[in-house]
């Protein structure tokens, strides 16, 4: 390996702006008007940084912290269903699955400093090193004289948590000096009306935080490895690119004068703060500067943003912007072809650290004055080391995780949430999905992404996003005849939908015909702009959609007339003019095409996929040598680009360039190990040209291996049609991967209520506290519950759940205790009772009175994790604990669902008890946390020693309860799931 500078003394410090791009920075840069940047590009290397798709920020930030795929890092979204909860939460780090490269780094001696990273938040405790999350600098409030405590989990170390907390900077703390060389008429606003400088100032406020806090600590803490994300040029695009020069047609001519300016400052500030941290960070420091994507700034602009959860994505361009400077680095120069997933493996090269082979990005060995020799390892994740990762009880899939709150309500241990709280959680669900099934159709593996899409479009048919990409998912598989059947259920779901939302635009209309527009509220606003996006059949992308079926259909006279009826109504954008530029090269129609593909090029010079079609154009026409600089300036913009390294490899091959062609191809079948005709071509080229007869046995074998493949999977796919029963419909969504629904059988208790009343003991005089008996659904709490009240404990439970096969005497339930997450008002009625509440819901007991660990002792005030309850303050708690072999708590509840016909949680048992365990671990975290009194009871103890369970139970509750009563409660015939053990 090329010897570089040695790693103790090698830094780096790694800028995140997120969403710069070179399109605005350029002009400024020749203005003079960025120095700094101008410093650090005259002394190294800069090029683009192609992004991924789905171009959301959290996914793509842990793609370049990890140099992985969303599908292999675990971050989809925003936000998560919360794992603990079942409510909605900000996307966490708890997510990820996969050491980031500061996880690496610290486990292989270095000291590093991540600050604001998204996400990043619980701060990870990296050795040696510190951690600020990306709830640091949001502020929770308007008001600056209110206290702002820093939540937890945000600094790692908590030594430096009070300095960090004096440094932020609160939005109303910033005068007129601070707004103005934003915009410089501020004072021309009326700030009622026009909240937009509030959203400036919490912009500016945010990142000054998070600037002083990296200066704070880039001369106070040791580092090797220093990673500042800035998010504010992101903010500052969706709030104001719109106003950025030239002047667009449908922009007020007063918010422009007001606003074109803001843009510029917004760089010119970064700039500024750039200089701050090259200059603190020293002249021997390598300093990379990057962002995730770019953000469209002159014509590609979009009027109007999707109304669809990541719609503002729109605004978002393909390439982000890289620049490197340090020693041993070349300098001056551009480099091509690089991506988001390359950031983490040329890190590791800068301290020359092998790189993953699970990593989906490669080294940018081209930035290095000599070039370095690449070492791996199969996986980072195996390799043993303290790294500063969350211990791997915190972590959960939020998806799993859900699930397995679902067995606990189909259990009936935990009543469902509301139905707008349950509603979010869905919709949250069913958009991480999205952004997978994205994310695996971004890196082609389209059967992947067809099911998951299939799925979101049956639970959710006016949802037509879904149906769109499920469209696409098909033709990239080559079924057209199901791609034709969904093409047509789009069109068909399209007017229906839009129907009714006309009908329910006009009722709304009408309900609020009295009222100015100024006047309504935000959500009506935004209600009748929803109703009146789903109202419009926009039959200009559903024609398109013909269009592409058509073309792979190979109908391509059918597909070019009716992009020609496009074309002649005003469709003007880049991916059309490449779809119709398909359309004429199909037809050998070749001054068309060229025509169609350099207007794309004219409305998006930086587009790849215009390139890759002038690539074909010029094989088709024998223009070889320009097809060859065609495809190598489409790889150089998209360097994961099969077809345009296959394209390469043939126009190579034509001029007589046989073994940079082969490598072209090598390239592709890297890219894409089942591209036919690469394989066929580099086959040719061993045997012909190259006379290496070994490795064209390699490729025509591995051209029989996916033929062969393929074959396999039709003939799966013919007999599982064959053997498959049922309904036509049921025949097709099958063919789509969409599962087919069966009829679950209704809860006993949603049904019908039992009308029986309980009447209750009433409290024992020496009990003034709440005795909570708890633990997983089937771990032996009713049989607590069964021996207080045989000691004389009286149960708060009120016989909504009779007897059954599953609990011949009794659940011992009281049906509110279920919806604790939501309603803690019947808490009062517990005091001196015991009453039975599944682990999972021990969280949401409202703040009580500690005791000590006998449950004696006086009481002192605790703070609670669960919903505000300030009338229940006095209360406390003696929580039972019953413990079981997760074995037979599986078995027992499957026997139970199964008995009832209800369906449990979608998850193997193995992952559902990995599920538990975690979640076990975190109540308990929180239950120590708040110092309530706990006894643990083994379920195996109360069969074997009843006895000795009942004294144990009486002396840590201390009451005198009737022990040979409550031990004749125990019949051992009842323990019907035992473990192996």
């Amino acid at each position: 390996m090329t010897k570089l500078p040695a790693p103790a003394k090698r830094r780096v410090l790694l800028v995140g702006w997120d969403s710069a791009d070179w399109k605005v920075i350029n002009p400024l840069l020749d203005a003079g008007k960025l120095p700094h940047l101008e410093q650090l590009v005259n002394g190294g290397v800069i090029g683009n940084l192609a992004t991924l798709y789905p171009v959301l920020s959290p996914m793509l930030w842990t793609s370049i912290g990890t140099g992985k795929r969303p599908f292999k890092h675990g971050i989809h979204g925003f936000a998560e269903p919360d794992p603990h909860t079942g409510g909605v939460r900000p996307i966490t780090n708890l997510s990820r699955k996969t050491k980031a490269v500061w996880n690496i780094l610290s486990q292989s001696g270095k000291k590093c400093i991540v600050i604001g990273w998204w996400p990043s938040h619980p701060a990870e405790p990296l050795p040696d090193g510190v951690t600020i999350s990306n709830h640091y600098q949001r502020a929770p409030h308007h008001d600056p004289a209110q206290p702002w405590p820093m939540p937890p989990g945000t600094v790692h170390p908590a030594r430096l948590a009070e300095t960090l907390a004096e440094l932020r900077v609160h939005p109303g703390e910033l005068g007129g000096e601070h707004i103005l060389p934003f915009v410089p008429k501020a004072a021309e606003i009326d700030q009622k009306k026009d909240r937009r400088l509030e959203g400036l100032a919490k912009t500016i406020a945010d990142c000054t935080t998070i600037h002083a806090a990296a200066t704070q600590l880039i001369n106070t803490e040791p580092w090797d490895f220093m990673a500042v994300y800035y998010d504010a040029i992101d903010h500052f695009g969706h709030g104001f690119m719109r106003y950025h020069p030239p002047r667009q047609k449908w922009i007020p001519e007063k918010d422009f004068e007001l606003y074109n300016g803001v843009i510029e400052a917004a760089y010119r500030y970064h700039d500024m703060m750039l200089g701050v941290l090259m200059a603190m960070a020293g002249p021997d420091t390598t300093v990379l500067l990057m962002s995730d994507h770019g953000f469209h700034p002159d014509n590609l602009r979009p009027s109007a943003i999707p109304m669809e959860p990541a719609g503002p994505a729109v605004e978002h361009r393909h390439y982000g912007i890289f620049a490197l400077k340090g020693p041993g680095l070349k300098k001056d120069e551009r480099i091509y072809g690089a991506t988001v997933l390359d950031i983490t493996p040329t890190l590791l090269t800068l301290f020359d650290l092998p790189v993953g082979r699970d990593m989906d990005g490669k080294p940018l060995v081209n930035v290095f004055a000599e070039t370095p020799k690449i070492e791996t390892v199969p996986s980072w994740d195996d390799v043993k080391g303290s790294d500063g990762s969350h211990p791997p009880d915190t972590k959960l899939d939020a998806g799993d995780a859900k699930e397995a709150i679902k067995q606990l309500e189909a259990l009936g241990y935990i009543q469902p949430l509301p139905e707008d709280a349950a509603k979010a959680v869905e919709e949250t669900q069913q958009e991480l999905d999205y952004n997978l099934a994205c994310a695996y159709t971004d890196a082609n593996r389209h059967g992947e992404a067809a099911r998951i899409f299939a799925k979101l479009w049956a639970a959710r048919p006016d949802e037509h996003r879904y149906g769109a990409k499920l469209l696409s998912c098909q033709l990239a598989l080559g079924r057209f005849k199901i791609a034709r059947a969904t093409l047509e259920q789009l069109r068909a779901n399209r007017k229906k939908f839009a129907g009714e939302a006309a009908a329910k635009l006009k009722a709304k209309k009408e309900e609020l015909k009295d009222r100015k527009p100024d006047d309504l509220k935000p959500d009506e606003q935004m209600e009748l702009r929803r109703l009146a996006s789903k109202a419009r059949l926009a039959p200009a992308p559903m024609r398109q959609m013909e269009a592409t079926l058509l073309l792979a259909e190979g109908r391509h006279a059918e597909a070019v007339a009716a992009l020609q009826e496009l074309e002649k109504a005003g469709r003007d954008d880049p991916g059309f003019h490449l779809q119709l530029g398909q359309g004429y090269l199909a037809l050998k129609r070749w001054a068309d095409a060229e025509r169609a593909f350099k207007r794309a090029l004219e409305l998006d010079p930086d587009n790849a996929h215009a390139f890759l079609g002038l690539a074909r154009l010029g094989l088709g026409t024998r223009r070889n040598f320009e097809a060859a600089s065609d495809a190598l300036t489409s790889v150089g913009l998209l360097y994961h680009n099969p077809p345009a390294h296959f394209l390469l490899g043939v126009a190579l091959h034509r001029i007589g360039r046989v073994v940079h062609a082969t490598e072209a191809l090598k390239v592709c079948v890297a890219q894409n190990p089942n591209f036919l005709p690469a394989h066929r071509r580099l086959a040719f080229l061993y045997e012909r040209r190259l006379k290496k007869p070994r490795l064209a046995k390699e490729h025509r074998e591995k051209v029989r291996a996916v033929i062969a493949l393929r074959r396999e999977q039709m003939k799966a796919a013919l007999e599982k049609r064959d053997a498959a029963t049922g309904s036509r419909d049921a025949l097709v969504a099958d063919r789509i991967d969409s599962p087919v629904t069966l009829p679950v059988k209704p809860r006993d208790e949603d049904v019908a209520p039992p009308s029986v009343v309980v009447p209750l003991d009433p409290p024992r005089a020496d009990a003034p506290f709440i005795t909570v008996v708890s633990g997983l659904p089937r771990s032996g709490t009713s049989l607590m519950m069964q021996m207080l009240a045989a000691g004389g404990l009286p149960p708060l439970h009120d016989g909504h759940r009779p007897a059954d096969a599953d609990n011949p005497r009794g659940y011992f339930e009281f049906a509110p205790a279920k919806n604790l997450r939501a309603d803690a008002s019947w808490l009062p009625q517990a005091r001196g009772r015991a009453v039975k509440l599944v682990a999972q819901l021990l969280p949401f007991l409202p703040a009580g009175m500690a005791a000590d660990k006998r449950g004696g002792g006086a009481p002192s005030p605790t703070a609670g994790d669960g919903p505000a309850a300030p009338s229940l303050r006095l209360l406390d708690y003696r929580i039972i604990w019953m413990e079981r072999s997760l074995e037979e708590v599986l078995a027992s509840q499957k026997t139970m669902l199964d008995r009832h016909g209800r369906a449990g949680a979608a998850l193997a048992p193995e992952k559902l008890r990995g599920i538990f365990s975690r979640q076990l671990a975190h109540v308990a975290e929180i239950v120590g946390r708040r110092k309530l009194a706990v006894l643990r009871v083994a379920h195996a103890d109360a069969i074997r020693d009843p006895l000795g369970t009942a004294a144990r139970v009486a002396g840590f509750l201390g009451l005198p309860l009737d022990r040979a009563a409550m031990a004749a409660c125990v019949d051992a015939k009842l323990h019907r799931q035992r473990s192996s053990d």
